[in-house]
Order: structure tokens, then sequence, then C-alpha cells
């Protein structure tokens, strides 16, 4: 008797990559530079952010554990920062986005904190109840959160130029 092979499921097909708006690429750029002084054996943050893009988009909301996954790799980017049993960044976390020239960490800590706070419980699936709506806006608010507190004196400067030559700021400078 011969084995016949097993057919490939229909659909079975692996998905592409993400596509991220400029303002995602630049959070990203951001995010790499903000942990570039501490060379680690983590994954760059662009690649758990991209990840957690990934695992929230349309095509992958069948897996009933997409919310967790993707709140794990965005809690995993701030993890080496808001927990004191990380190792990989010796630095307190004012101490690592003043290295880095943020100009507005310090009024953000809290809010940035907050986001960290939510990520964590759903990463370790203490909030089950999250629709996927909640979790857009949670993705949201760490994408501004982290924007604002990785933007650097000399982004302020430029956006008051742009503004005194006329317009608001474009996605492209």
């Amino acid at each position: 008797m011969t084995e016949e092979p097993l057919q490939t499921p229909v659909g079975n097909t692996s998905l592409g990559p993400v596509r991220l708006t400029y303002a995602q690429e630049e959070l990203c750029r951001r995010l790499d530079e903000l942990y570039d002084p501490y060379k680690s054996d983590v994954k760059p943050p662009s690649e758990m952010f991209r990840g957690a893009i990934f695992a929230s988009r349309a095509e992958c909301r069948n897996n009933p554990d997409w919310i967790a996954q993707a709140a794990h790799s965005l809690r995993e980017i701030l993890y080496p920062l808001w927990s004191p049993r990380h190792e990989s960044v010796p630095d307190r976390k004012e101490e690592v986005f003043q290295r880095y020239g943020s100009a507005l960490f310090d009024t953000l800590i809290v809010e940035v904190g907050r986001v960290y706070g939510r990520l964590s419980n759903l990463a370790h699936h203490y909030s089950v109840s999250v629709s996927s709506e909640e979790f857009e806006l949670l993705l949201a608010d760490f994408e501004v959160s982290m924007g604002q507190a990785l933007t650097r004196q000399l982004d302020l400067h430029r956006e008051i130029d742009q503004l005194i030559r006329g317009g608001p700021p474009s996605e492209l400078e």
C-alpha cells in the first residue's frame, strides 16, 4: 500500500510583509535609535513593532490569541525600561530618554507607563474581554505616546519653523 501525500489545505499560504505608514516607519527608526546605545541579543524594537502590526492585521484575526500576541510584542519594546528585572538596559528610563534627546518624555512618563500596563495585562491574558476595536485604540495610543516621547528638541524647532513659514508640518519632513 502506498502512502499518498497530504494535500495542502486551501488558503495555507504565507502572508506578505506588513506595509507601515510613514509615521510608523519613523517610529520604528526612532525606537531603534532609542535602544541603539544598549547592545542586546533581543530583536530590534522595530521588528517587534512590525510583528505587532502583522499579528493585528485582519488576515490574522481568526487566531483567537492575536490580541495577546500583538500586545506582547508592543510590551516587549518597553519592558527593558519598565521592568526592574530586565538587565540589558542598566540606565533608568528617564536617563534612556534623556540620552536619546527626548524633549517631552518627562511630561509623558505617566502616559507611556499607562500604555505599558495595559499591554502587560493583555500580553499576560489578564484582560480577556478586549475587543478588536479597543485593541486598535491601544495600538494607536502606543504609536502616539511613543511618537511624542521620542520627539527631540530639534523636531520641535522644525515644527515651529514650518508653522512660521505658513503651514503645518508635512509627514515627509
